[in-house]
């Protein structure tokens, strides 16, 4: 009898030790499920973060299939992305959710389900920054008889107003005043916000250079990226600001949540830019822009052309157009805060 009994000991330990395997998910129009093979969920905690609009369930015990991704990216009015991760032993979902977003968990058997539904409470207004580039000292680029600071300002305007009757709008600033990048940041965090948008003017040494870009921010870049983003990281330096731009983007599930939204809505936004005005289209890249690295929410930024070649600039320089590209880069924002 006692053989029989540290037998089972060990058979029950074992078992422990092996734990759940998180075998599957599936998501249909508002139903989350997650599957584990041995058709019994584990031990589970749920909690919910404010700032990210983020569910977040944690397993005990588990471990997650290869077959099953790390991302899901939905992108509908009752999720934004899943991403899953695994810690010791402990595997972490978490969903993004829409704003106005209720929700309900039930496990049974080996299933978990999160039911989500459209809150019947008074919906929140989205807060979006829109940052105009440089400002005051900082001319930022110029050309063709154009300072980069103007033009960006002209444009952070326009779209602010076109922002504004869906949304709470800020501006990092309004009038000719020198910022610095990491304020910039800050002003977005401060207001909890849920997206930033940084206006800006390309440049280039050789004037056929040409053509609308959008980036967002990433810890790997491209060559080119990287150069890009030199020139706008320069700014700080340049006018005696000591103090660096704080990464607040520490957690790697967030990190990729909210690099997975920006550069959604930096395609979204430059697909606009082109078809409405007829630019050349160069790309959407990731790149470490130090005003995008200090956002806590996702992030852009729209180089809307070349200050620097004639060509952009015959649309860039008149308040039309200026009003053109403020409308492409708002519906390109509607496309995904709804």
């Amino acid at each position: 009898m006692k053989k029989i009994v540290i037998l089972m000991s060990i058979i029950l330990f074992s078992f422990t030790l092996l734990g759940e395997t998180l075998d599957r998910t599936t998501y249909k129009s508002g139903s989350y499920s997650i599957f584990f093979k041995e058709r019994r969920v584990p031990q589970y905690k749920t909690r919910y973060d404010k700032g990210q609009d983020a569910l977040v369930i944690e397993f005990s015990n588990s471990t997650i299939s290869r077959t099953v991704p790390n991302t899901l990216n939905v992108d509908d009015k009752f999720v934004d992305t899943v991403a899953m991760s695994t810690l010791n032993n402990t595997v972490s979902t978490t969903i993004y959710l829409a704003r106005g977003v209720d929700y309900k968990v039930a496990a049974s058997g080996g299933e978990l389900r999160v039911t989500l539904t459209k809150s019947t409470t008074a919906k929140k207004k989205y807060t979006i920054i829109v940052d105009a580039g440089h400002g005051g000292k900082d001319s930022g680029a110029t050309g063709n008889g154009y300072r980069e600071k103007d033009i960006a300002l002209d444009v952070a305007k326009y779209l602010a107003s076109e922002l504004r009757n869906d949304y709470k709008v800020i501006l990092t600033r309004d009038s000719d005043v020198f910022i610095p990048l990491g304020e910039r940041a800050e002003i977005g965090n401060d207001a909890n916000a849920d997206f930033f948008i940084s206006i800006h003017l390309n440049s280039a040494s050789n004037s056929s250079g040409n053509g609308s870009e959008v980036f967002y921010y990433s810890k790997k870049e491209s060559s080119y990226a990287a150069e890009v983003a030199k020139f706008e990281n320069s700014v700080d330096s340049k006018y005696g600001v000591t103090e660096p731009v704080s990464d607040f983007i520490l957690n790697d599930i967030f990190y990729r949540a909210n690099q997975q939204k920006s550069a959604a809505v930096a395609t979204d936004v430059l697909d606009n830019i082109v078809g409405d005005i007829g630019l050349r289209k160069r790309g959407v890249f990731g790149a470490n822009f130090a005003v995008l690295r200090g956002s806590k929410s996702p992030s852009i930024l729209v180089e809307i052309g070349f200050i620097s070649n004639s060509g952009d600039m015959s649309y860039f320089g008149n308040d039309y157009y200026k009003r053109v590209v403020a409308k492409s880069i708002a519906e390109g924002v509607r496309k995904h805060f709804y």
